[in-house]
């Protein structure tokens, strides 16, 4: 079974919809649903209904169509995130089955360790009040929160991604 197929029948299930249901609700047959469970690639002209069903990109839907035609069992899956699994509700975490994938902004970003854990840090993020920063002169920096005062020669890059305890 490929992961697309396994995310489809977990989305039925978050949904706890029928079949029938869900294809008249997302414009195509029961018949086409089934088939898709079962392991056959759906085409093109449904990638944006499909993708909307699944709560991802019709980007990262055709990356797992295409590792699902593909596959051979070997194929490295695309990197879709995390599975989304814990929400804030009244003021408890919540969790519950997997409603989407999250990824870390890590493109383009670079690591430094501080206090023995590493720090993805992106350059090209603008930092916005409350951001953890690593402000950088040169090869010398610091970690701090914005806003804060730059020195002469000085650059705040956001850190995006950061191991914890």
């Amino acid at each position: 079974m490929s992961r697309l197929s396994q995310m489809i029948e977990t989305e039925q299930r978050r949904l706890g919809k029928t079949e029938r249901q869900i294809a008249a609700e997302f414009g195509w047959s029961q018949q086409t649903f089934n088939t898709w469970k079962s392991g056959v690639v759906p085409r093109h002209r449904v990638f944006a209904p499909l993708a909307r069903f699944l709560r991802i990109t019709e980007d990262d839907l055709a990356m797992l169509v295409k590792e699902a035609s593909a596959s051979t069992g070997s194929t490295k899956l695309p990197d879709l995130g995390s599975p989304i699994i814990g929400r804030e509700h009244d003021g408890l975490i919540v969790f519950d089955e997997p409603i989407g994938f999250a990824k870390p902004q890590t493109a383009g970003c670079y690591v430094v360790r501080i206090g023995g854990r590493n720090s993805w840090v992106n350059p090209r993020l603008r930092p916005i009040d409350g951001n953890e920063v690593v402000v950088r002169s040169g090869a010398d920096g610091r970690v701090g929160v914005w806003p804060l005062k730059l020195g002469d020669g000085e650059e705040a890059h956001v850190i995006v991604l950061s191991e914890r305890v």
